[in-house]
């Protein structure tokens, strides 16, 4: 049971996560759960909350995220990083404070944009849904978090030709 996290209200955002303690910068928070593993022709079958709840695996292969952690939402100056299934403080976070996560970290290519309610001073309004729509420095900040397909993906956009 995930006792150091809940979920609530988040404003315009709907739905998001809290901390009910502090956390230090790097400190561990929350393991992800994943429910099924859908390929992107399956995705159309899936239900509305699923489709809604969906982390890319790598370029067809989408998990459904499970409570509590389906309930990160993005900002573009996220104070927690997955890496893999955990999720840590990338800075510190204080009770009370919601807990976000940058969901481009494992966007590949998407086209897509939606308008960002994330409020932080670095948000452009709408974000782009892919990790290679980052600014270079921030791609390479945040490379060593990203699943092996978009760190793969990286290597090969970033080989001298």
């Amino acid at each position: 049971m995930i006792t150091d996290v809940e979920v609530r209200t988040a404003g315009s955002k709907g739905v998001g996560l809290f901390a009910r303690r502090s956390f230090e910068k790097g400190e561990f928070i929350f393991r992800r759960r994943h429910g099924r593993v859908l390929t992107e022709a399956e995705i159309d079958l899936a239900s509305e909350w699923e489709r809604e709840h969906l982390c890319e695996l790598d370029r067809d292969r989408f998990a459904v995220l499970l409570p509590p952690g389906c309930y990160v939402n993005h900002s573009c100056d996220p104070n927690a990083m997955r890496h893999g299934v955990n999720v840590f403080a990338w800075r510190p976070i204080e009770e009370g404070d919601e807990v976000t996560v940058d969901y481009r970290l494992n966007a590949f290519d998407d086209d897509s944009a939606w308008r960002c309610d994330c409020g932080s001073e670095s948000c452009p309004g709408t974000v782009v849904g892919s990790f290679f729509a980052l600014e270079p420095d921030r791609q390479r900040l945040l490379l060593p978090h990203a699943p092996a397909f978009i760190r793969r993906e990286h290597r090969a956009r970033n080989q001298p030709r």
